[in-house]
């Protein structure tokens, strides 16, 4: 009998949940819902099981055919306890999650780190197949990455390794959302970019994001970045270009430190903003010590916006030996 599982990807913008063939990694059913700014554990759970509730509708599999639901989200996680620490993007902190979903659908939960069980995904079915040392690097509303070494995911030792978005590039830089100044978070990810867009805008710039982007809230997408590139907007292009050199600085911190065989980047902005991978991958290969240079592999995470669903059904599968 074939055996699924339910991957919930928790993030700063949308929870994301699919029902998941454990044997092949493909999504047989999903959906997804905004994330909203919460403190309230109910409406955590509550929108969590929503989300949940229509991947499994929509895929027609039998609840005896679920082996288990595995979280990802986007945060510090107590994965012994099943607890969401801290989500600077979310607002939500020391909030239970694999408990109260364990004891609605009556099926073990287990939870991970976003970007741990990204990893998890990239490692069994994309393109950390068959390579038993890589980092993978997620740019989004955050930077997060995990590292597999020896085929096997590194935590560290308080479980919180991998946390290269706070790797810091400028001492008494910009804020950071963690509350430190001068984060690679704070200059590379998709935020960062937005937060620089916006204040062109408001100092009277030109350009075609204009109408694409909430002044009020600066929140701008990757897909309305990448047309106003394809577009030949000068001040976008010039922010994505700030932002990837910023990335591969943080690039070339990892390489020269780790030294691995390959680097996976994904996330929604390297996926729509190739001008964004290119210059991250000329610039890191540019600065990276020569030997580990010549070696390294950067490549892109090939499951898209489902490598964090695919990973956590794999984390449910795997339980504790993940």
């Amino acid at each position: 009998m074939e055996k699924f599982a339910v991957g919930v990807d928790f993030g700063g913008t949308k929870i994301s949940a699919g029902v998941v063939n454990l044997e092949s990694g493909r999504l047989v059913g999903a959906a997804k819902k905004k994330t909203r700014q919460v403190q309230e554990q109910d409406d955590v759970i509550k929108r969590i099981i929503t989300v949940v509730d229509d991947a499994i509708a929509e895929s027609g599999v039998e609840m005896k055919k679920i082996a288990g639901i595995g979280i990802g989200a986007a945060g510090m996680v107590n994965r012994e306890k099943g607890i969401l620490l801290a989500a600077v993007n979310i607002g939500a902190n020391d909030v239970p999650l694999a408990e109260p979903l364990s004891k609605h659908y009556g099926l073990p939960c287990k939870l991970g780190n976003d970007v741990e069980v990204a990893t998890i995904g990239e490692l069994s079915f994309g393109a950390g197949r068959e390579c038993r040392n890589f980092v993978c690097i997620f740019v989004g509303t955050g930077i997060g990455s995990g590292i597999v070494q020896n085929g096997a995911l590194v935590r560290g030792a308080t479980g919180t390794a991998g946390e290269v978005g706070h790797i810091p590039l400028f001492p008494d830089g910009k804020l950071c959302g963690c509350g430190a100044y001068g984060c690679l978070e704070a200059y590379a990810s998709r935020t960062a970019i937005a937060k620089d867009i916006l204040a062109d805008l408001q100092r009277g710039h030109d350009s075609v994001i204009r109408e694409k982007v909430d002044m009020t809230k600066g929140i701008l997408r990757s897909k309305a970045i990448s047309q106003a590139v394809a577009s030949g907007d000068e001040m976008v292009t010039s922010a994505v270009e700030q932002a990837a050199r910023c990335m591969a600085t943080g690039l070339v911190t990892v390489i020269n430190f780790l030294n691995p065989q390959r680097i996976i980047l994904g996330g929604g902005l390297v996926e729509a903003v190739s001008l964004y991978f290119d210059t991250v991958e000329l610039y890191a290969r540019r600065r990276c010590l020569k030997i580990p240079g010549r070696k390294i592999e950067i490549v892109r995470a090939e499951l898209g916006d489902y490598a964090g669903i695919v990973g956590a059904a794999m984390l449910a599968r795997n339980g504790s030996k993940s």
